[in-house]
């Protein structure tokens, strides 16, 4: 069993960074009461966990204020079978383009980047077998529907028994899995 509180190894890098890039890597670090070093490890992270993958299986960066806008002009029927399509048709090569691997823990760790990458802000609440999220994207309640109904089915399709939830800025899916560790 791994332990998940361990910090993980480290070794030392040695780099030459543009002189004003360094120095605004550095006033971003202090104005987020982070080191250096951990700030730069959040990019490195994010970078090979996310902007890298991301493109290559879909993902898009558009803006907020267009991507409300156009969901807002579909019916609730339209955004859920948007939703189960895209989720059926591309999850699994998602997954593994993304992480090497098709799984509940795999899927968790992708919607947690993709929270990160789109700045919302995604809380996990561990018990035993189960897992809850809880995501809030202040995007409104049709953006709601289009995140539970994609998210449920994709952990649906792994097996998982999915529970969930949603309000006009937040979803909840409470997922339990027998192959979960």
């Amino acid at each position: 069993m791994k332990n998940e509180n361990k910090k993980p190894e480290t070794e030392h890098a040695s780099f030459r960074i543009n002189k004003k890039i360094l120095e605004s890597l550095k006033t971003i670090s202090r104005e987020e009461h982070l080191s250096l070093n951990t700030y730069v490890n959040r990019i490195f992270d994010s970078h090979l966990n996310w902007n890298l993958l991301a493109p290559e299986v879909g993902w898009v960066v558009m803006l907020k204020s267009a991507m409300k806008e156009i969901i807002k002009n579909l019916d609730s029927e339209t955004i859920v079978q948007i939703a189960r399509n895209s989720a059926e048709g591309g999850s699994k090569e998602i997954a593994l383009s993304m992480r090497g691997k098709y799984g509940v823990d795999e899927w968790i760790s992708i919607l947690k980047n993709r929270a990160k990458s789109s700045d919302f802000t995604l809380k996990e609440y561990k018990e035993k077998d189960m897992v809850r999220l809880v995501l809030y994207h202040d995007m409104g309640e049709r953006w709601s529907l289009f995140f539970e109904t994609y998210y449920k089915t994709v952990f649906f399709e792994l097996g998982a028994n999915v529970q969930s939830e949603y309000t006009e800025n937040s979803i909840m899916l409470e997922i339990k899995s027998e192959n979960r560790k």
